[in-house]
């Protein structure tokens, strides 16, 4: 298994690079059960979270981005997209 530095590494090169289509794609890079210890979550309040991104808080972004690395504009913002097309896509 990969060191957690290396798996958050990963993880915020396939952000910047944009080959993560989904939040709850970051479990494909860092395991969930990883994700919920170092993001102080619930596994089961993390799993909805993923699923729906709209019930992320200000305070996991902001979490979440310290531990990829990135700003928390950038998590944000791919919250956004995906709350949007879900919004769209249910409008049909």
């Amino acid at each position: 298994m990969l060191k957690r530095s290396n798996q958050y590494a990963i993880l915020r090169a396939a952000w910047e690079s944009g080959s993560l289509e989904t939040m709850r794609d970051i479990q494909q890079i860092v395991p969930i059960t990883v994700l919920t210890e170092d993001m102080k979550l619930n596994y089961n309040t993390l799993s909805k979270r993923l699923l729906d991104p709209a019930r992320f808080t200000v305070k996991d972004v902001y979490r979440l981005a310290e531990l990829i690395g990135l700003e928390p504009s950038a998590i944000f913002n791919r919250i956004l997209q995906e709350v949007q097309l879900q919004a769209a896509q249910n409008k049909n």
